[in-house]
């Protein structure tokens, strides 16, 4: 990841309440070009810090070697599912998308 991405998601990550957020599938090919950012986002959300503050986000990543699409599935509490074909995402595009679905399925404090 770039020195500029990186800044621009660590400044984005602590705007973001995951709470809404039930499952992260993520599977991809790590042998695909494309797959990049996938792997990015893999590594943050599955950060120390990011486990520490959403205990009940469960995280399942499925390593393929079939040059599949990388595909990232979101299961919220409200049982909704958000389904990102990430060969054309970067990172920041992922987070940028994520953000207003967690916001609008946000449980009420």
């Amino acid at each position: 990841m770039t020195n500029w991405l990186s800044r621009e998601i660590r400044h984005l990550l602590p705007t973001f309440d995951l709470h809404a957020i039930r499952t992260v599938l993520i599977s991809f090919d790590p042998w695909r070009a494309d797959a990049r950012p996938t792997r990015d986002f893999l590594h943050i959300i599955t950060d120390d810090a990011v486990a520490k503050h959403y205990p009940k986000m469960f995280v399942k990543p499925t390593i393929k070697s079939d040059l599949s699409e990388p595909v990232i599935t979101v299961e919220f509490i409200d049982s909704s599912k958000a389904i990102f074909k990430a060969s054309k995402l970067t990172t920041l595009d992922i987070f940028t998308k994520l953000k207003p679905l967690c916001i609008a399925k946000a449980p009420p404090p």
